[in-house]
């Protein structure tokens, strides 16, 4: 998958099917929104190349939130693209239920770099983001 488009209103709905994929613990398609090069560089991770090891990222990650019955807000802030080439900022707060205890909450910014291929579409090329010790 891929998007035809890389604009605001485009990049927002990816941002929302993302959302939708992740909770269903589709790693494959998520994957397949990434070049075959791409990098995925997360906190406490070494970098993580490739869109099969991508995948493999999301299905531990996914299944990780399954388990603790986390949710997602993906909050996107900022999309601009040049040429060939665009990237996307964000944050994302993760809320993880606590037994007998206020919920949780992680903040996170994110980077996303994506790259029109030669067949016309937008792809993944790096995607980094890192706990937000502000928030």
């Amino acid at each position: 998958m891929s998007l035809s488009a890389f604009d605001k209103k485009e990049v927002e709905r990816f941002t929302r099917d993302f959302e939708s994929l992740f909770y269903a613990g589709d790693a494959t398609t998520m994957a397949s929104f990434y070049a075959h090069d791409a990098q995925l560089m997360a906190e406490d991770t070494d970098p993580i190349r490739g869109r099969s090891a991508i995948e493999q990222f999301w299905k531990v990650v996914c299944e990780l939130a399954r388990k603790a019955n986390a949710r997602r807000e993906i909050s996107l802030e900022e999309v601009t693209a040049s040429g060939k080439l665009g990237y996307a900022l964000g944050t994302v707060v993760v809320h993880i239920p606590q037994d007998g205890a206020q919920e949780c909450e992680i903040n996170f910014k994110y980077a996303t770099i994506w790259r029109r291929e030669d067949d016309g579409r937008w792809r993944l090329v790096v995607d980094i983001s890192n706990r937000n010790a502000s928030l």
